[in-house]
This record gives structure tokens, C-alpha cells and sequence, in this order.
């Protein structure tokens, strides 16, 4: 929804972003800034500051800035327009009933009311005589009926049109449940049911309502997927959601659990373990990470043990701990027969065991030994790269092995944690753990002269260190361009500046599209007679300009504030313009004159 610019500009000044930002992150003054440490990823030293009088903030570890309405979208997982609406309220402005923005609230409104709606048919499905063999499906994999009720399961029937037809009746159209993903057009014109013949799954969000479906196929002659998950939608985005995230939020628990599927989590709740969640039908993200660190400081990760499974395991590791949570690992023990021996796949490798397995194999007590005593991250990597070589009698693959060993714990930045598993690696290869250590520092003096070597190289070419990180604000003229960022950095600062600049140069001179955007935009705050703020010029700009928009003001290099230096930028700016216009004028020239020896 395009709000209005003024609505905005007001919007930003009336919020007090130290105010905001306290009220989550513990800040205190240094300098001219405020600082703590950085909600968005997990730091000891603070490098997250907050400037009051530019109205944003700045984290020099992760790069996330903003001003306040990023900051709010950030950090509560919202959407843009929620963000803004929640401010407009801590302000005590009202929101403007445009009439697009009414249409786009009307339209949400009746996608959840569809949602919900869709979610009682199928539930009353599965309850019905055609759901006879969803219901023993979601029996025999020991879900109680009290279960089924809790969570909403429902049953999606063979029909091609069921869902459509009743949703019709409640006075839905078509295209609405098309917006909602519960329907689809087919190549002949005609509309078909998103979901057919699978076990449904609510997605609730934590404000309680239906934002989206997932779906297990019961015949499993459809399409060949076994699962089936609801695509973003305009009430919902996969990546920002978590699975029964509206029920887990209420848990006693000192931690939450992490799965991969529905089902695992259903059966750990039913079990007892109420903060099991789960990712909806992606891999996990960024966003989801800090929705659980709203609720938790603890996540133990409980994913299957096959090759997948782990690989999403060390990517979930490092997500959770950028986002300043701790974690845990619990890998659950090798499928067994009755004799307890590990049963093997046809390619030789230990099958899997999911939650749900192991708690009907074994019950929920010993799940909770397990859950007792997970591995640290760090302990499970080492298990993981120690299974890689079996046995160790033979030299090379001890060598090999204590090489990926020494990589990994080079790397990490506890002293401790380093000693302690060197040691472990040291006794596992039978020998002597001072010699494991020294080659740990030896890698780690490696590691340290290989930034320096970075650090060099890149001071040694400062025009790759200017560029921007997102490749489509990449400077075509990175010299022009630093005179541009240092100009914005001036003018910004003071509207008097701003009007000197403003009748001797204009965006059209700006080598960069990005950074002559935000010029026009502070000259517009200018000629409206708005305050000029840094935080103004960011608003209805995407993420990754708002990046570098605070990376820019916040660059230690201070450019002098006077007319005669603004004078001087200005000047070397339009020097580079003509440059640009010269040449390009020469190769449309060239161009002519192959195009005549052609002729």
C-alpha cells in the first residue's frame, strides 16, 4: 500500500528512535551515539548504535540499519504496513483511509475470514464419512482424537471442486481463493482445489489466525510430493512463520525445539513437549530465528539424522546463533531391531528415526533423557566430522581427519572450547593433544594473516571497498560516486547546506541512480518544509538500500561541513558528469562511423 510521503515524513519525526529502540535493547551513551548490543545477531562488544538526532540506527557487525520502521519491522517480524500502523499508534497519528490502503485491509480481512472458513470445511470433512481414511491415517500414526482437535487437522477430499463449491456458498469468489492459494485455474479456463486427498494442516500465526495450509498426501497418486504447503500469499510469508509457533509461545519450557515437519511436531506436543515448532515447508530462516528469540534463548534442534537433515542442521546452527540464541543439538539414536540391532537401508546407511518414530517406539521418558542432555553445536560438529572416517588405525585417514578437525576448531573464538575438543580429537587419533593445539594455532595465525592480506588488498583498491553490497546498487563510477555519498552526508545534516546545493546541482548529475534518489528525496523534504532527517530520506526505500543509505552516515571518514567544501564536491560531481557525457558522446561517434564503413 503506497502511503502518503508527508504521512511519512511526519511519522518519523514524531518517533523518538532511542525511546523505541530502548524498549528492547539495553543502550547507553558513547560519543554522540547510543549503543548496546545488537538484537539482530549474537555479540559481546557492542557495535549497534542508535543516532537520535539523524533518527536511525547502524549495526557495524551485521549491517542492519534503518530508522524506525525498519528497526520495528526487524525486530517484531512485521510486515512494512504493520510496522507503520504500530507507530502511527505509539505516536498518536491516525492512518490514512486511502482508498487503496481500505481496499488492501478489506482484502486481508476476507482472506483470513476465508482461511478460517476453508480450515472448518476441512476439518468437517475429515470428521465426515469421506474422511473415514484420513482419519485412521491420523490415528495410526498416534494422534488422539483430542490431538486432531487441537491442531485443527482437517481432510482435503478427492473433488476436484469440493472446497470451491462451499466457499461459494459462504459468498467467496473464485479469485479471492485463488489470492489465498486454495484454488487454481486449470489450462482449459476451469478452477480446480489447491489441496486434494491430503491430510491439512493449519498454519496459525501468533496473533491466532489461519494464514496458511499444509497438506500430506494420503494415496499418494497425486502429483508425486508427498507434502504440499501454501505459497506466500498476502497474509502469509512462509519465511517469516513457524509451525504451532501459536501455541508453543505459551510453554513453561526453558527452551524450544526445532523440527523439520508437522507431524514430529504434533506428536512432541502430544507427548508433553508443548515448544516443539517447526519451519513450514522451507528451509529455516533469518526472520524465524528472531521470532523464536522473542520467546527463547535456547533452541535445540531436533532434526532427522540423513544426509539433508544435517546439512540443514548446520545451517539452522548458524542462523540461530547470528540471532544471539543458544543451541543445542539433539540427534536421535539409529533405527533398531527387536534384538536392538541398528537396521540398515539398501545403501548401507543407518535408517532414520524422526520424533515421531522414536516416541511411539519408545515413549515420551526417553525422549526426555535425551532432550536432558543434548550436544552442544560445537560437540556435534566434531561427532559429525569424527563419523566421517570410521576407523583410525590406518595414518592418512587419521591425517585427514584431524585436518577437517583442526579447520573447524581453528575457527572457533573460545579458547576453551578449542582445548577441550583438541584434546578429545587428540585421543581419538592416540595422540599427543599439545601437538592437535599447535597446529590449531598455527591455523589460526594462518587465518589472521589471510584478513590482514584482505584488509591490504582491499585498502590497496578502494574502489571495490566503496561498492555497495547489493549487486543492483553497484556504482558504475565509484569515484564520482564517493564525492556523491560525501555530499549526502553534508547536506543532510544541514538544510542551509541543502539549499546551496540544491540550485547548483540536480539528480541528473549524480553518477549513481541510487544516491541522486536520495539527494531528490531530501530536496523534496526541503521544499515542503519537512524536517530533514536521514531517517525521512530512508522511508518506502527497499532493505538493501537502506543498508548502505546507513552505511554511507555512518562511515568514520568525516567530510568537512562548509560551503566551500560543498562548493568543491559539487564541482568535482559535474567535472565527472561531462566526463561521462564526452565519452559517451565519442562511442555513439564510433558507432556512426562503423555503421557508414558498413554501408
Amino acid at each position: 500500500m503506497a502511503l502518503p510521503q508527508q504521512f511519512l515524513d511526519e511519522l518519523i519525526a514524531r518517533v523518538d528512535i532511542v525511546e523505541l529502540v530502548s524498549r528492547y535493547v539495553p543502550l547507553k551513551r558513547k560519543g554522540g551515539s547510543m549503543w548496546g548490543c545488537c538484537p539482530f545477531h549474537h555479540e559481546k562488544t557492542p557495535s549497534f548504535h542508535v543516532e537520535q538526532d539523524k533518527q536511525f540506527f547502524k549495526c557495524f557487525g551485521c549491517g542492519e540499519g534503518g530508522n524506525a520502521i525498519h528497526f520495528l519491522m526487524k525486530i517484531e517480524n512485521l510486515p512494512y504496513i504493520d510496522a507503520v500502523r504500530r507507530l502511527t499508534e505509539m505516536a498518536g497519528l491516525e492512518l490514512p483511509q486511502e482508498e487503496d490502503e481500505g481496499r488492501g485491509r478489506m482484502m486481508r480481512q476476507r482472506l483470513l475470514s476465508l482461511n478460517k472458513d476453508a480450515a472448518r470445511y476441512y476439518y468437517d470433512t475429515l470428521a465426515g464419512p469421506g474422511g473415514e481414511e484420513a482419519r485412521q491415517y491420523l490415528l495410526g500414526r498416534g494422534m488422539t482424537p483430542q490431538t486432531i482437535v487441537r491442531f485443527g487437522l482437517g481432510y482435503a477430499d478427492q473433488s476436484w471442486d469440493g472446497l470451491i463449491l462451499a466457499m461459494q456458498q459462504k459468498g467467496y469468489t473464485v479469485q479471492e481463493m485463488e489470492a489465498a492459494r486454495l484454488a487454481s485455474r486449470g489450462k482449459r479456463g476451469g478452477w480446480y482445489c489447491f489441496f486434494r486427498d491430503r491430510v491439512i494442516f493449519p498454519i496459525i500465526d501468533i496473533r491466532g489466525d489461519v494464514v496458511a495450509f499444509g497438506g500430506r498426501v494420503i494415496h499418494g497418486d497425486g502429483d508425486g510430493r508427498k507434502y504440499v504447503n501454501s505459497p506466500d500469499t498476502p497474509v502469509y510469508s512462509k519465511s517469516r512463520n513457524l509451525y504451532a509457533m501459536n501455541l508453543a509461545k505459551k510453554t513453561k519450557a526453558g527452551q524450544f525445539i526445532l523440527c523439520e515437519g508437522n507431524i514430529d511436531v504434533i506428536a512432541l506436543h502430544q507427548a508433553g513437549f508443548d515448544s516443539a515448532v517447526a519451519s513450514c515447508g522451507t528451509a529455516f530462516t533469518a526472520d524465524q530465528a528472531r521470532l523464536l528469540s522473542k520467546y527463547t534463548q535456547e533452541v535445540v534442534i531436533c532434526y532427522d539424522a540423513d544426509a539433508a537433515g544435517k546439512k540443514a542442521t548446520e545451517k539452522a546452527i548458524d542462523i540461530l546463533k547470528q540471532n544471539g540464541l543458544a543451541v543445542r543439538v539433539l540427534a536421535l539414536p539409529p533405527k533398531r531391531d527387536a534384538q536392538g540391532r541398528v537396521l540398515y537401508d539398501s545403501e548401507g546407511r543407518p535408517q532414520k528415526v524422526d520424533p515421531d518414530d522414536f516416541i511411539r517406539q519408545n515413549g515420551p521418558e526417553a525422549f526426555q533423557v535425551l532432550l536432558d542432555k543434548p550436544q552442544t553445536d560445537g560437540q556435534y560438529r566434531m561427532s559429525e566430522i569424527r563419523k566421517k572416517y570410521g576407523d583410525l588405525s590406518d595414518d592418512q585417514t587419521r591425517i585427514v581427519y584431524l585436518k577437517e578437525a583442526v579447520a573447524y576448531l581453528a575457527a572457533l573464538p573460545s579458547a576453551v572450547e578449542r582445548e577441550v575438543f583438541a584434546r578429545s580429537a587428540a585421543q581419538e587419533a592416540g595422540l599427543d593433544p599439545g601437538s592437535v593445539l599447535r597446529e590449531i594455532e598455527r591455523a589460526r595465525a594462518g587465518r589472521r594473516q589471510k584478513e590482514e592480506r584482505t584488509f591490504l588488498r582491499e585498502a590497496q583498491q578502494p574502489e571495490r571497498r566503496l561498492q555497495p553490497e547489493a549487486w543492483g546498487l553497484r556504482y558504475a563510477n565509484p569515484s564520482s560516486a564517493r564525492k556523491e555519498e560525501w555530499l549526502l552526508r553534508i547536506v543532510l545534516e544541514d538544510p542551509e547546506l541543502l539549499a546551496y546545493a540544491q540550485v547548483r546541482i540536480d539528480r541528473e548529475q549524480f553518477s549513481s541512480d541510487f544516491l541522486g534518489k536520495i539527494y531528490e528525496k531530501a530536496c523534496s523534504l526541503l521544499d515542503q518544509g519537512s524536517d530533514l532527517t536521514a531517517a525521512a530520506c530512508m522511508a518506502e526505500l527497499d532493505e538493501a538500500e537502506v543498508r548502505q543509505l546507513t552505511k554511507i552516515l555512518s562511515d568514520p571518514i568525516q567530510p568537512e561541513k562548509t560551503k566551500s567544501a560543498l562548493s568543491g564536491l559539487i564541482e568535482e560531481i559535474r567535472i565527472e558528469h561531462e566526463k561521462h557525457d564526452a565519452s559517451e558522446d565519442e562511442g555513439i561517434r564510433a558507432m556512426k562511423l562503423i555503421q557508414r564503413k558498413r554501408g
